[in-house]
């Protein structure tokens, strides 16, 4: 017995959830099918998911079928929670893809596409919803396919469509199927008015699946034609080795088509066992990791999801890529350096935890209450240890300051962050020192609203969002010399500390370049590095806003000392008034961090883009095509971008996107470094 694991990828309300539910209720696996309109799904039963209609983390089922094992993974559509989708790519074997097959934008699929790219996953497409009233097959596969690569290839066609839609033709077994009654779909002669259609489709799928095979192909290029098994095997490979991807349709939530893209699942995915030896031969890993189909007799896992729950805790959820893991045998963490004995194993069905006393090369399980696992680790034995390489989770793009309401709440912060990103690997939260601004980043406004819902609800935290203040940075633009003299007598022993001190600009570095050139014991050797100290603190504070210096070369050549009344202390304090006065004159200046920004539009919104980042005071660098997309590379000031994944997607209508990283520190303009200044002093004031 084999075992598949799929992941259902697609945008939101393409009915991956309804075809979940209907998967689940086709082999037998629930009584009655979910709803995810009722709130009644098997799979989106977390409370979010429930009232918005739509699925904000990944699922888990799993099933049988034609005497083979499926694991399903249902993850979500929003971009926003692009993480599930990420962490399932990393373990499946095959993609069940979903597109509505209403006319209207449903943006995405083309990062969906790159996510299953990096990890060579095959897949095929589902256009679903053939029962809507304006269901266009044909017209959405060529929107697809003009879209994306001339991939898609049908291996189905709808018989009828809209309220009209009653079942589908197969174009490798030449049948078609009748699903007035879902339950019992009934094997049919294809009907005389699709004969036609059918038989040029059957052509265009020979020709693309001969390619897969040489012999195939040299068969199709004396005769045209392939029979029903040798088409059925240029498929497999050519679906194993993504040089097309077949397409299927269905009404989900009316259960037709659900059996056949099951069959389809078990004919053309590689399983777990079958999916390790493809990968094998091409699979690399850095050093220090090993391939995931490394060839390992003893236990070894996957953690690619984690899940706080309720009642059973902390849950590790794995999939076994070798061996057998049995509940109270030990196992070795090696990012952790640490060993493990998961008392239990589970099983999942949405919430439903089923207790297993094993889990074979293959399925997918939960395992409570582990210590130190977190996601993206590898469980293996002690008797060989192997550590796959982590999940490459993308970088958030929208980050918000949180403001509490209540006094001593930033404890209680702190730790609801953190539990939230032990389940969300695209989640990230830190207390920027240097503004003192709580900072929580994640993938978009809808994902960074769903984290604020859950602090004021669950963790009963007055929390608002605010924009984050920018970590401006000062400067000096010319060289200056200072003394800086701290002298103080208060009756018995004094303080005494004199140095003089020459400041140089030294590019962008945050380190202070600190220099002596005393010479002649004008200052004790045990004093300098108090002198570099003060000066050090009074870089961290600025004199212009209030904001770090950085690009400092300072050395101290001159001064004086007390034989009783000089100290660390004194001098300390004389390096700093020294820096301060020096600063003045050194003419400093107001910097702003720029953002290196890379944006993927379509044609159809290069104008909208280019337009708005020069608005943004923004410099276009450069721009290439991606496939069908557009890519502009950009620096854009970070005080201009703070809301830009927001109003990329406003922009584009959902289709653009953006990665940003910090590129270097310029000078602000003289107009906005006053209203800085004038901002930064009212905070001060108050």
């Amino acid at each position: 017995m084999g075992v598949y694991a799929i992941g259902l990828i697609a945008h939101v309300g393409a009915g991956k959830t309804s075809l979940a539910e209907a998967m689940l209720y086709t082999t037998g696996k629930v009584p009655k099918m979910g709803s995810v309109e009722q709130g009644t799904s098997t799979l989106d039963y977390e409370p979010e998911a429930k009232e918005r209609q739509s699925s904000t983390q990944s699922t888990l089922a799993f099933c049988q079928w034609q005497d083979q094992d499926v694991e399903i993974i249902d993850t979500p559509g929003s971009a926003n929670f692009i993480g599930g989708v990420v962490g399932a790519a990393r373990v499946i074997d095959g993609a069940v893809m979903l597109a509505g097959a209403e006319p209207g934008i449903q943006s995405g699929a083309d990062l969906l596409m790159e996510t299953l790219d990096r990890h060579d996953v095959p897949r095929l497409l589902v256009i679903n919803r053939m029962d809507r009233e304006q269901a266009n097959f044909a017209n959405r596969l060529a929107a697809l396919n003009e879209e994306l690569g001339n991939q898609f290839v049908p291996i189905q066609l709808p018989w009828g469509q809209g309220e009209n839609f009653k079942g589908l033709v197969d174009l490798v077994e030449m049948k078609a199927y009748d699903y007035s009654n879902p339950d019992k779909p009934k094997a049919e002669e294809i009907p005389d008015d699709l004969a036609a259609e059918v038989e040029a489709a059957r052509a265009t799928l020979i020709e693309r699946a001969a390619e897969g095979d040489d012999e195939l192909l040299e068969k199709f290029l004396e005769t045209e034609s392939l029979d029903q098994e040798e088409l059925q095997r240029g498929l497999v490979e050519c679906v194993r080795a993504g040089t097309i991807i077949p397409v299927l349709c269905a009404a989900a939530t009316r259960n037709i088509g659900t059996d056949r893209i099951l069959d389809a699942v078990v004919a053309l995915f590689p399983d777990a066992e079958q999916r390790a030896a493809l990968r094998r031969e091409s699979d690399s890993a850095d050093e220090g990791y090993v391939a995931d189909s490394f060839d390992n007799p003893e236990f070894s896992a996957m953690v690619f999801k984690t899940k706080l729950d309720h009642y059973a805790g902390k849950l590790s959820i794995v999939r076994v890529r070798t061996g057998t893991l049995t509940a109270g045998n030990d196992v070795f963490n090696p990012a952790a350096n640490t060993g493990e004995r998961p008392a239990h194993i589970f099983k999942l069905v949405g919430k439903e935890q089923i207790e297993v006393k094993e889990l074979r090369t293959g399925e997918i399980g939960a395992l409570p209450k582990l210590a130190s696992v977190a996601t993206g680790h590898t469980l293996c034995s002690p008797k060989k240890k192997v550590e796959f390489q982590p999940i490459a989770f993308p970088e958030p793009v929208l980050t918000y300051a949180l403001k509490l309401t209540g006094k001593g709440e930033a404890e209680k912060l702190s730790q609801a962050l953190h539990r939230m990103m032990e389940e969300d690997s695209t989640l990230s939260f830190h207390h920027a020192g240097e503004t003192g601004d709580f900072l929580v980043s994640g993938m978009g406004q809808l994902h960074l609203d769903l984290v604020l819902e859950r602090l004021n609800k669950e963790y009963d935290l007055g929390a608002e969002f605010d924009l984050p203040r920018v970590p401006y940075r000062e400067t000096i633009r010319t060289g200056s010399k200072a003394q800086g003299k701290y002298k103080k007598q208060t009756g018995g022993r004094g303080q005494y500390g004199d140095c003089w001190l020459e400041i140089k600009p030294a590019g962008q570095s945050d380190e202070l370049s600190f220099h002596s050139a005393i010479v002649g014991g004008a200052i004790p050797r045990n004093f300098i590095p108090a002198i570099e100290k003060g000066i050090a603190e009074a870089m961290a504070k600025g004199i212009v806003a209030g904001y770090k210096v950085i690009g400092i070369d300072a050395t101290v050549y001159d001064g004086s000392f007390h034989d009783v009344d000089s100290s660390e202390m004194a001098f300390k304090i004389a390096g700093s008034m020294a820096f301060k006065k020096a600063m003045v004159d050194a003419k400093p200046i107001l910097l702003e961090p720029i953002m290196e920004i890379e944006v993927i539009v379509g044609p159809d919104h290069m104008g909208d883009v280019m337009g708005d980042i020069n608005g943004r005071r923004g410099k276009v660098l450069g721009m290439d095509n991606r496939g069908t997309k557009q890519v502009v590379r950009a620096e854009v000031p970070m005080s201009e971008a703070l809301r830009y994944a927001v109003e990329l997607r406003a922009m584009t209508s959902g289709a653009g996107r953006f990665t940003q990283k910090f590129a270097r520190y310029q000078e602000v303009p003289g107009q906005i470094a006053e209203k800085v200044v004038q901002a930064a002093q009212a905070k001060a004031a108050e």
